[in-house]
C-alpha cells in the first residue's frame, strides 16, 4: 500500500538524513508501491467493484475543474463530443497543465485522430511547446504515429523545433514509416545538414551572443541566480563549449557554487559533458570539490566514459595544473557535423553518444551471458526486485537533485538565450525555476517491464512516462559491436537490458500502440543487418524487409478488399470445413463484381471472345455471322493473327478508330479522334497513368489532387503512391451527394496553404454515392477548373447505369464542347470508361480505354512513351473493348439475344428496392440510388457503440460491419473506407447481388439493425 500523508510526514526526518542517491533510491520505491496501488485499484474498477463507492454519502455540491484539466481529461478520452463541445463553448485549445502539456500532446501520444484534427480546426497552436519544450510533432513522432505526422506537418509543424535535450521531431523516431515520411517532407522543404546543425546551435549561439554582451558591457559575469548558479553553470551543464570558453577566456570563476554546493564541473559530470569536463579541470577546476553532501563531481556523474575521464584526470591532475596554459590551446573542441554534405539530412544526435551506447550494451551482455551460466536466485524480497526493476531510474531521476531557476543580478540587464536541459532560454528572458539538470535521454530508464505492463493497461500515457520509455528505447536502439563474446543464450534479439535476468516471455512481434516501439521487436537485428545462424556462422538477412521498403506502400490502404472482406473469406472456409454459424453462407456486397454476384455473361461478348481465342470455332456453324465477323476483324489486326501477340502500345487501331466513332455517336456528333484514344488496362490503369504526368513538386509546390469525399479508394490509394497531396472536398449528402462548386473552392483555397492543386477529379455516375450529376453542375464544375487553371479527370465508367427518373447521363467532352471554344479549346481533360461496369460487368478481362483533350503535344508524346512502359493492355480486354462499343446491330442477327437493356432494367429494379427498404429501417437514411452499382446509407449507432469499437480499439463503422459479418453472413464496406464528414456514419453495399438473394440481405440487415440498436442503446 502507498504510505499514508501521517507516514510519509514522520519519516521526513529519516529521509533528509539520507544521502541522494539513498534518497533517490527510496523515492523510486514510493513510486513504485504507487504504481501498483493504482494499478490494482484500475483492475478492481474494471471488475465492477462498488464496494466502497456503495458507502460514500451523496455530494451535496458539484466539483468543478478548471478548464485546463477538464480538456486534457476530455482528450484522453478520446471523448471527441466533449472536446468539440468544449471548444465550441469557447474554451482554448491551448489550455496546458502544470507540464506544459496542452491536449494536442496528449492526443499526438495516443493517436486520437479525430480529436486532433477537431483541435487543429479550433486554432490550437500545432507548435506549442510543453516544460521540455517537446511539441506535438515530437511526441508523434516518437510514438511513431505516420498519419499524425503528416496531419501535423500539413498544418504546419516545425519540423526543426528543437525540445530540451536537443533532438528534433526526426532524431526521436524510431518508427521506419514515420522516418522516411519526415526525410521525405524535410527533403521536400530544402532542409539541409547546414541548416540542421544552425537550429540545433541556435540556443548556443544565442547564449554566446548574450555573454558577448555582457562581456562588452563590463557587467560580472560570476553573477548568481537564486539558487546560486552562474552562467558557467548553465553552459557547463548544456555542454555549451563556445560560451564557456568565452566565459573563462575573460575570468569566469570556475569554483563558485550554487546553493547545493555544486560547481559547474559538477553539473558537467553530471550531465556528461565531456569535453566541458576536460576544459573545466584544464583551467582550475578541482576534482576533489564536495557539495553539501560531500558530494564531488565523480559521485555525481553516471556516465562510463566520463567516469573514466575523470578518474585520469584525477590522477594527472597536479601535471594539468602545471601546464595549463599550454594545455588550454591544444584542447580539441567536439567535433561538429557542419562540415558534412549540406544537400544530405541525416541523423545527428545532439550529444554523438553512439559510442557509449555499445560499451554499455557490450558490458550489459557480458554480465547477461555470465549469468546464463549460473543459476539465478529467487528474489523473495520486494524491496530488491524494486530494485533491480528501477536500477537504472538513478540517472533519469537525477533531475531531483539539482534545480536551476532564474538569473537576474538587479541592476544588470540580462538577456539569456539558454539554460540547462529541461529549461527555456530567451532572448532578454529569464530561465524557469522549473528546471532542473538531468540526464539526457542517453541514459537509460529502469522502469522495464513494471512500467511496461503498466502502458499495456493504460490507454495513454503523459508525455514525462513516454520521454522515460524513449530513454530505455535509446539503450536497445544500438547493437553491441561484435568483440569476441561467448555464443549468446538466443539465436535472435538482443539481451534485456533494464534487467539482467532471462525474460520469462518472449517479446511480441506485433507493433504496441505509442509506446510499443520502445520494445526491440524479436527479430530486429536479423533484418537490419548480419543475423547469428544456428552454426554459428553467420548469415544475411533479407534484402526488402517491412522496415526498409518503400513506405508509401505501407501507407496505401483499399477498403473493398479490406478487414471485413478478409474476415469473410476466413469465414467462407470455416464453413466449409464444416464450422457452425448462424448462416450457410456469406452474401458479398462489397465490390462491384457482377459476376461474382451471379449476373450472366452476355452470349455475343463471350462468343466473339471464344472465337478470338480459338480460331478453328470459326468454322463452327454454332456461331452467328455476325460474331465470326467481329472475331475475324480483330484477328487479323492482330499480330501473327493472335490475340495473344503484343499490340501498339496505345491498342490496336482499329479498336481506336471504333471507340472514337462510339464516342461521336454519344456525345450527338462531336468528333473524337483516334490519336486522342489511348486503351487501358481497366480504367484504373488509365487514371493513375494520368495522375502520374501530373504529379510533381515538393514541399508546397507539390501537386494537390482534388478528390470527393465520399471518395473511391483508388484515388487515395494511387494519390499516396505517387507522394501526391489529397485534397478533400465533400459532396452533399442532404442533396442526394449533389456537388457543389463553392465547396470545391473553398477546398481548393484551404489547399493551396500547403500544396500546389493541379487536378479535379470527378465520378459521374458516382462510386460510392450513386448520384448522377446534372447538366448544370456540369457546367459549373467546367467554368470552374477554367478560371482555377485545372487539368479535369472525368470518371465516366458508369455511364450506362442511370436508373433515377430525370436523371441522364452527359459527358464532360459533351457538355464542354456545347459551352463553346472559349472552353472546349482551353480546358485539358481526360475522360475514362471501362468494360467492367456498365451492364458488362466484364472485371476480369481488364478492359478500357482513356481519351484526352487539349493535351500538349509535347506532354501527349510523353504519355506515350510512359504507356509503352508496360508494352501493350491485354488484348483480349482490347477486343472486349471493341465489342462494347461496337455491339450487334438492329439489322444483325445477334441483336435479337443483346441482353443490354434487360440487365440495365433489372439494375434499375434493385436500386428502387434497396432505397425502399433501408429507408423503413429506424436509424438507416438512404439516398435515391440514381446510378451506378452502389447505396451509400447514413447508419446512426448508439454512443454506446461507438465508445464500445473505440475500446476495441475500431472505427465505430467498422465495427458495424465486422459484427454484421460475423452475426449475419453480410459482408459490407465500412464508410470510414471511403471517407466521409466527422461524426457520421455509413456503408457501401453494392445492387448487384440477385433480386431474391438481395431481398434476403435487406431483410437480414434490417432485423441486425434493429437486435444492434436495442443492444447498445
Amino acid at each position: 500500500m502507498a504510505a499514508e500523508h501521517g507516514e510519509l510526514l514522520a519519516e521526513m526526518a529519516t529521509v533528509g538524513r539520507l544521502s541522494a542517491t539513498e534518497r533517490l533510491k527510496h523515492a523510486q520505491k514510493r513510486r513504485a508501491q504507487q504504481l501498483k496501488t493504482w494499478a490494482q485499484m484500475e483492475k478492481d474498477a474494471a471488475r465492477g467493484s462498488r464496494a466502497k463507492a456503495d458507502k460514500r454519502k451523496a455530494r451535496t455540491t458539484k466539483i468543478k475543474f478548471p478548464h485546463a484539466i477538464t480538456l486534457l481529461d476530455a482528450a484522453a478520452r478520446n471523448d471527441v463530443e466533449e472536446v468539440r463541445e468544449m471548444l465550441n463553448s469557447g474554451i482554448s485549445p491551448d489550455l496546458v497543465n502544470e507540464d506544459g502539456l496542452t491536449a494536442l500532446h496528449q492526443c499526438c501520444i495516443d493517436d486520437f485522430v479525430e480529436i486532433v484534427q477537431c483541435l487543429l480546426d479550433a486554432g490550437a497552436c500545432v507548435n506549442a511547446c510543453d516544460s521540455e519544450l517537446w511539441t506535438p510533432l515530437h511526441a508523434a513522432a516518437t510514438c511513431g504515429h505516420t498519419g499524425l505526422v503528416q496531419l501535423l506537418i500539413q498544418a504546419g509543424a516545425d519540423l526543426l523545433a528543437v525540445n530540451a535535450d536537443g533532438n528534433m521531431p526526426y532524431d526521436l523516431c524510431e518508427d521506419e514509416a514515420t522516418l522516411e515520411l519526415l526525410e521525405m517532407v524535410m527533403a521536400e522543404q530544402g532542409i539541409t545538414q547546414d541548416r540542421i546543425d544552425e537550429c540545433r546551435g541556435a540556443k548556443e549561439a544565442a547564449m554566446l551572443a548574450d555573454t558577448q554582451a555582457l562581456v562588452q558591457s563590463g557587467a560580472d559575469l560570476n553573477t548568481q541566480d537564486d539558487n546560486g548558479a552562474t552562467l558557467l553553470h548553465i553552459a557547463s551543464a548544456n555542454g555549451y563549449i563556445s560560451v564557456a570558453e568565452l566565459l573563462l577566456e575573460h575570468r569566469a570563476q570556475v569554483e563558485v557554487k550554487d546553493c547545493d554546493g555544486w560547481t559547474p564541473l559538477h553539473a558537467a559530470s553530471c550531465w556528461g559533458q565531456i569535453q566541458m569536463v576536460e576544459l573545466l579541470v584544464a583551467h582550475g577546476a578541482s576534482l576533489n570539490s564536495k557539495s553539501i553532501l560531500e558530494e564531488t563531481p565523480l559521485d555525481v556523474c553516471m556516465d562510463e566514459e566520463v567516469r573514466a575521464k575523470l578518474m585520469d584526470l584525477k590522477h594527472k591532475h597536479d601535471a594539468i595544473m602545471k601546464s595549463q596554459d599550454r594545455q588550454k590551446g591544444t584542447l580539441q573542441r567536439r567535433a561538429s557535423s557542419t562540415g558534412s554534405r549540406g544537400k544530405v539530412v541525416r541523423r545527428v544526435s545532439v550529444n554523438e553518444r553512439s559510442s557509449l551506447y555499445r560499451r554499455e550494451h557490450h558490458k550489459e551482455a557480458m554480465v547477461w551471458q555470465e549469468r546464463g551460466r549460473q543459476p539465478e536466485p529467487q528474489d523473495d524480497d520486494e524491496d530488491r526486485q524494486t530494485d533491480n526493476e528501477l536500477n537504472q531510474l538513478e540517472e533519469l531521476e537525477a533531475a531531483d537533485r539539482k534545480i536551476v531557476s532564474s538569473l537576474g543580478n538587479g541592476g544588470t540587464s540580462v538577456s539569456l538565450s539558454s539554460s540547462v536541459p529541461g529549461e527555456l532560454w530567451s532572448g532578454g528572458g529569464l530561465m524557469e525555476r522549473s528546471a532542473s539538470y538531468q540526464l539526457s535521454p542517453a541514459s537509460g530508464s529502469g522502469e522495464g517491464e513494471g512500467a511496461d505492463s503498466m502502458t499495456r493497461e493504460k490507454s495513454h500515457h503523459t508525455l514525462a512516462d513516454l520521454k522515460r520509455q524513449r530513454a530505455a528505447a535509446k539503450l536497445n536502439k544500438y547493437p553491441a559491436p561484435p568483440p569476441p563474446l561467448p555464443p549468446p543464450l538466443e539465436e535472435d534479439g538482443d539481451p534485456p537490458l533494464l534487467k539482467l535476468r532471462a525474460p520469462e516471455e518472449e517479446q511480441s512481434n506485433n507493433k504496441e500502440p505509442c509506446c510499443g516501439l520502445i520494445q526491440p521487436r524479436a527479430g530486429a537485428r536479423g533484418r537490419r543487418g548480419v543475423a547469428q545462424a544456428a552454426n554459428g556462422v553467420p548469415c544475411r538477412g533479407k534484402v526488402l524487409t517491412v522496415d526498409n521498403m518503400n513506405p508509401r506502400v505501407k501507407k496505401v490502404e483499399y477498403a473493398v478488399r479490406g478487414p471485413v472482406v478478409q474476415r469473410a473469406v476466413q469465414i467462407e472456409k470455416e464453413l466449409r470445413e464444416g464450422v457452425k454459424k448462424p448462416f450457410t453462407e456469406v452474401i458479398k456486397a462489397n465490390i462491384g463484381d457482377a459476376h461474382a454476384m451471379g449476373q450472366k455473361p452476355i452470349t455475343f461478348f463471350r462468343q466473339v471472345l471464344a472465337m478470338c481465342s480459338y480460331p478453328e470455332l470459326l468454322k463452327d456453324n454454332m456461331f452467328p455471322e455476325d460474331a465470326k465477323q467481329r472475331a475475324r476483324r480483330i484477328l487479323e489486326a492482330c499480330g501473327g493473327h493472335s490475340i495473344g501477340a503484343y499490340s501498339a502500345s496505345q491498342g490496336i487501331e482499329c479498336i481506336r478508330q471504333d471507340v472514337a466513332r462510339y464516342i461521336e455517336k454519344r456525345d450527338g456528333g462531336i468528333a473524337s479522334n483516334p490519336d486522342n484514344i489511348y486503351l487501358s488496362t481497366g480504367a484504373s490503369d488509365a487514371i493513375v497513368t494520368i495522375l502520374k504526368l501530373l504529379v510533381r513538386g515538393e514541399g508546397c509546390d507539390r501537386t494537390g489532387v482534388m478528390i470527393s469525399i465520399p471518395q473511391y479508394p483508388l484515388y487515395s490509394a494511387a494519390i499516396t503512391d505517387l507522394g501526391a497531396v489529397q485534397v478533400h472536398y465533400y459532396l452533399d449528402e442532404a442533396n442526394c451527394w449533389s456537388l457543389d462548386v463553392a465547396e470545391l473552392r473553398r477546398a481548393l483555397n484551404a489547399a493551396r496553404q500547403h500544396c500546389n492543386p493541379r487536378v479535379l477529379c470527378i465520378i459521374n455516375p458516382g462510386n460510392p454515392t450513386g448520384q448522377v450529376q446534372s447538366r448544370q453542375c456540369i457546367e459549373d464544375v467546367i467554368r470552374f477548373v477554367k478560371e482555377e487553371h485545372l487539368f479535369l479527370m472525368a470518371d465516366e465508367v458508369y455511364q450506362d447505369n442511370v436508373y433515377a427518373e430525370g436523371c441522364k447521363f452527359q459527358s464532360f467532352k459533351k457538355v464542354l464542347f456545347e459551352m463553346g471554344p472559349e472552353y472546349s479549346s482551353t480546358v485539358e481533360m481526360a475522360s475514362f470508361h471501362s468494360t467492367s461496369k456498365c451492364y458488362m460487368g466484364e472485371c476480369g478481362f481488364r478492359g478500357g480505354y482513356m481519351e484526352v483533350i487539349n493535351m500538349d503535344p509535347e506532354v501527349k508524346a510523353q504519355l506515350t512513351k510512359l504507356v509503352s512502359v508496360r508494352l501493350c493492355p491485354p488484348v483480349s480486354g482490347q477486343a472486349l473493348m471493341d465489342l462494347v462499343v461496337n455491339p450487334p446491330q438492329p439489322d444483325e442477327p445477334s441483336y435479337t439475344t443483346f441482353m443490354k437493356v434487360s440487365v440495365l432494367a433489372e439494375l434499375a429494379e434493385k436500386a428502387r428496392l434497396t432505397e425502399q427498404i433501408l429507408n423503413t429501417v429506424p436509424g438507416i437514411t438512404c439516398n435515391p440510388v440514381q446510378g451506378a452499382m452502389y447505396s451509400f446509407p447514413r447508419i446512426t449507432l448508439p454512443q454506446k457503440a461507438i465508445d464500445k469499437a473505440k475500446e476495441a480499439g475500431h472505427i465505430p463503422d467498422m465495427f458495424y460491419c465486422m459484427k454484421l459479418l460475423e452475426e449475419e453472413g453480410i459482408c459490407l464496406v465500412p464508410g470510414s473506407g471511403f471517407g466521409q464528414r466527422e461524426g457520421t456514419f455509413h456503408f457501401r453495399m453494392t445492387i448487384l447481388p440477385p433480386t431474391e438473394k438481395l431481398k434476403v440481405l435487406l431483410q437480414r440487415l434490417r432485423d441486425f439493425h434493429q437486435r444492434f440498436t436495442q443492444e447498445f442503446s
